[in-house]
């Protein structure tokens, strides 16, 4: 069986938006106990990221470094905007997807960690699709 759920917000630059319920909300409703969670961002410019929920300081310092990594400068070849240039980078590097186990109807991580969408170059709407396939 299969099961697609897709949501919309809008997003930021820079920003992380949790969206760990959605994820498990759209695992509940799919009525799929065992098999494999696929959560995509279909942007150039976004990713979908497993983080371990220990604070803020944890999301502030990430996204410290993927702007330390990936600054947002004039001197990219594809000059939309600095930061756009810089988004399609850290979405290539950090990845625009992450494939989890279902397992009794819940995801297979520690409970520590979360699901983040993550919007390098809004704020513009952002959709991410949640795909349930198991039985």
């Amino acid at each position: 069986m299969v099961f697609i759920k897709e949501y919309s917000f809008v997003g930021g630059k820079d920003s992380m938006q949790k969206i760990t319920n959605e994820v498990n909300k759209a695992i509940f409703d799919s009525g799929i106990e065992n098999g494999i969670v696929v959560i995509e961002a279909p942007h150039s410019t976004a990713g979908i990221l497993k983080i371990a929920s220990c604070g803020e300081e944890v999301l502030a310092d990430i996204v410290k470094e993927m702007r330390r990594i990936v600054p947002a400068r004039i001197n990219y070849l594809h000059q939309e905007s600095p930061e756009n240039a810089a988004g399609h980078i850290k979405s290539s590097l950090f990845g625009s997807s992450v494939s989890l186990i279902l397992r009794e109807g819940k995801l297979y991580c520690e409970e520590e960690q979360d699901i983040y969408f993550a919007d390098y170059d809004g704020p513009r709407k952002r959709v991410f699709s949640v795909c349930v396939v198991g039985d």
